[in-house]
């Protein structure tokens, strides 16, 4: 088989590629500066002999600490026996104490109250996001209900200052802090 050749003529040469324009340089990036804020000023009083508040900086809050103060009280649910329990942190655990199968302690203990034994132990959580209250059917036996109405278990329904709740039997009124 054949080999190719090259062959190479002398006097020629690769031709040459025109030079890019030169660009005019680009001017910087122009930095924001916020305008300055005019003095407050007095009446009856120079502006040179007054003095200017310091602005005081934005200060993040470390991510360590909690966005709600787990302490205090958003609402407070009242029972017809007059007991009154006050609701804290962002949510409320609704059920019944028990200290036989796994120690379980909600927020709000309904074991105490008459027709608790229609209340399952983990019945519904109240949670308290921005300013809004919602409640949750937690698929408990004897159903969770606002004004009457069942809730549908699992989903999230908004509850207002004043509505009545029921937890099977039992039954309080919601009231905002």
């Amino acid at each position: 088989m054949p080999k190719p050749s090259v062959t190479l003529i002398p006097g020629t040469s690769k031709p040459e590629m025109p030079a890019a324009p030169m660009q005019p340089p680009r001017p910087p990036t122009p930095v924001y500066t916020p305008p300055a804020q005019p003095p407050t000023v007095q009446k009856g009083v120079s502006p040179t002999s007054q003095t200017i508040p310091a602005r005081k900086p934005i200060v993040a809050k470390p991510s360590s600490e909690p966005a709600v103060n787990l302490t205090a009280p958003w609402g407070k649910l009242i029972f017809s026996d007059s007991k009154a329990v006050l609701l804290t942190g962002e949510r409320a655990l609704v059920g019944r104490s028990d200290h036989d199968i796994g120690g379980i302690n909600p927020e709000v203990d309904l074991s105490g109250i008459e027709g608790a034994d229609t209340t399952s132990r983990i019945h519904a959580t109240i949670e308290h996001i921005g300013s809004n209250y919602t409640i949750t059917d937690l698929n408990s036996t004897n159903s969770t209900r606002i004004n009457g109405k069942r809730l549908e278990p699992d989903k999230a329904t908004p509850v207002n200052d004043g509505d009545k709740l029921s937890f099977g039997k039992v039954t309080c009124t919601f009231k905002k802090v």
